[in-house]
């Protein structure tokens, strides 16, 4: 009996040290306006898709249809989830169509000053997590070119026949919905947020700017930089 308490307390320490060694270090960066600056991933492809006629008139109708509909029903912050200009679309056929807009048209505006942060980081031990309310298909194509580690957007609902349905599946990363993803990832790769940096633009994102040890606001909006000011953080230009 002695010796199976013994056992037990020895394992137990073993996996509590192994733990603590594994720890992770993290970076954690915004997307839109602040890898990218002036422009918004998502808009550049919806134009995309209409010049290509993948996005047609009767998917506007249904995008503006599902707009105010939810709009009636006061579900404002719904507008950032509505995805109806893509229902029906076969989901294979738009991520094809989103890596080719991706190399064409956004790429080309990624800054060089973001992807030198984010291989300095790299390089230090740092785990490069990209955070987005954009799609996941482009959130992916930016874990790609920026070689970052994880990639977190917003992922499409689709049915069995491998059609998009228009909503969101999961946890929309935008705003209050980046707090909970981060509070995921933590559980998921055992990282220290008092040791981790977050880089972001808007003010909005300071719900999870604040959950690390080192936040850094990057082409800050004037409410964020004010906030900034006030608590001291890092500002940075990319």
């Amino acid at each position: 009996m002695k010796h199976c308490l013994v056992t037990s307390f020895l394992l137990k320490e073993i996996l509590t040290r192994s733990r603590i060694y594994s720890v992770k270090k993290a970076a954690i960066f915004d997307i839109d306006g602040t890898i990218i600056k002036n422009i918004s991933s998502e808009r550049v492809l919806f134009r995309y898709l209409i010049e290509k006629r993948i996005v047609t008139s009767k998917d506007l109708f249904q995008l503006a249809s599902a707009f105010i509909n939810n709009l009636l029903r006061l579900k404002g912050l719904y507008v950032r989830k509505n995805k109806y200009y893509l229902k029906n679309k076969e989901y294979e056929k738009i991520v094809s169509t989103v890596k080719d807009c991706f190399k064409e048209r956004i790429s080309p505006h990624i800054s060089a000053t973001a992807l030198m942060e984010i291989d300095r980081l790299k390089n230090e031990g740092y785990l490069i997590i990209l955070l987005s309310g954009t799609l996941s298909p482009l959130v992916e194509c930016f874990k790609k070119y920026c070689n970052a580690d994880i990639a977190v957007g917003t992922s499409l609902s689709v049915d069995e026949e491998g059609r998009i349905t228009g909503e969101i599946n999961g946890i929309h990363s935008y705003s209050s919905g980046k707090v909970k993803t981060v509070k995921r990832l933590v559980e998921e790769h055992n990282i220290d947020l008092s040791s981790s940096y977050a880089y972001a633009n808007q003010y909005l994102d300071v719900k999870f700017m604040r959950m690390v040890g080192y936040p850094v606001a990057v082409n800050a909006s004037p409410m964020l930089r004010l906030y900034a000011n006030i608590n001291r953080w890092k500002i940075m230009e990319f």
